[in-house]
This record gives C-alpha cells, structure tokens and sequence, in this order.
C-alpha cells in the first residue's frame, strides 16, 4: 500500500499481499451479527446487516456511519482520488470497518480532504448529498470501485458522478442532481480538507482510534483484519 501525501506517494511498511491476507482472515473467521456472537466487533464480510445509520456530526465536516454515540470511533482521513484509499476500501480494512460500523459495535467517521484536485472535490460534495438520502456507504464503495477507470478518463466529474450515483438505488432525483450539479456543499468540501490539513494525518489514507493515530508503517492494522479487531478490541476495553 501506498500513501498519498500533500508531497506525493509514500511506500508503507504496511504494504502486505493485501487482497489474499484480508479475504483469508475474512473467510476464516465465525463471527456473525450481533445476537449470534458475544462480540459485536466479530463479524464476517459475509454477515447480512442492515444499512447502517448516516450522519453529518456537529463539527459540520464529518461524516458518521453507524452509532453516533458508540464509544469506540474510527476516523478514517481519505481523498476519493487518492489510489492506496481506493486499495484501503477495496481489499484492506475498508470493508471490515463498514461491516463493524452496521454492527453497532463502533461509530465510523470520515474526514474527506480533497488535496489531489478539482475531481476530489466533486466527489467529496456529491458523498455529502449521498448522506442526506442515507446512501453515502453504497455510494463510497461505488465510487472507490470505478476510481481507477475515471482517473484514466480524466477524474471525477459531475456529470461523471451523476452517471455513477445510477448504480444506487434510490439515489438519484431532483434533489441529489441538484446538489451534484450546483456544488451545494461547497463549504463543507472546503471545511473538510482544511480539517484533513490541520489534522495529524500526513497522508492518506490514515486512521485514527478514539482519537489516537494509526501510523501507517504499523504492520497490519490497515490490511489484516484480526490484527485491527485485537487493537479495536484493546482500545474498546480501554474506552
């Protein structure tokens, strides 16, 4: 994995054989649902949860999936243009967290910098609208999946995005494409990045538990999901 800075591309200790390490940890493990285990922080990519809730915290620049009131948090710093972010969500710990966060077992909170160009900036105020139709996790995802092919067309666009938010049920209307189109959340994409740039994070993407940072060189913990669920289990138990 690599991470993107404000200086440029970063290699990382973390850099392990991601995509076989995150699916075999996945596979292997029997967590399910909360009900059908102890652990709320046990679940399986596999284990069918509801959408979890959204919500744009009172600081105005974060982004909440899950329990906005769940004592563990997870903030993770991302640019949607950034290509070890799209890595991260895809096959490293992205999915677990997501999967934790419909489990109410922590509150998952996005910073979005928009560092890396006008695209980073359409995307991150069409996720924003996503938020107000409860459709910012599917469309996160979708975005992350076609990064790679936009970014060779040119980056996000508008109208790209619009294209893009067809593939979510239930997201596109007047309302959405409105919101696309006029770039409503303009302050807040600007507020975000400069809540990225004031932040310890040097780069993206990183995390941060309960407030403390996750150096990206720390072996695992962005790629291994039984090595985070140890150190979110650590850091539950201490919250």
């Amino acid at each position: 994995m690599q991470v993107r800075t404000r200086r440029g591309f970063l290699g990382t200790a973390a850099a392990l054989v991601v995509a076989s390490s995150v699916g075999a940890c996945e596979a292997g493990r029997g967590g399910g649902p909360k009900g059908e285990g102890d652990d709320p922080l046990d679940v399986s990519a596999s284990a069918n949860l509801p959408a979890p809730r959204e919500s744009l915290a009172a600081d105005g620049t974060t982004i909440v999936i899950g329990n906005p009131s769940a004592p563990l948090s997870v903030r993770v710093y991302e640019d949607l243009s950034c290509p070890a972010c799209a890595e991260f969500e895809l096959d490293g710990n992205g999915p677990y967290l997501k999967q934790a966060a419909r489990n109410d077992a922590l509150q998952l909170q996005f910073t979005l910098g928009s560092f890396l160009g006008p695209g980073s900036k359409f995307a991150a105020n069409a996720l924003r609208a996503a938020v107000d139709h409860n459709k910012f996790t599917e469309y996160h995802e979708l975005l992350y999946r076609h990064q790679a092919k936009v970014r060779r067309a040119g980056g996000f666009t508008r109208d790209r995005l619009l294209a893009l938010a067809v593939k979510v049920p239930g997201l596109r209307g007047p309302e959405f494409d409105a919101a696309v189109l006029e770039t409503k959340h303009r302050e807040f994409v600007e507020a975000a990045d400069e809540a990225m740039s004031n932040s310890p994070a040097e780069g993206t993407p990183t995390m941060a538990v309960n407030g403390a940072l996750v150096p990206t060189d720390s072996r695992g913990l962005y790629d291994d999901r039984d090595r985070l669920y140890r150190h979110l289990r650590k850091a539950a138990a201490r919250a």
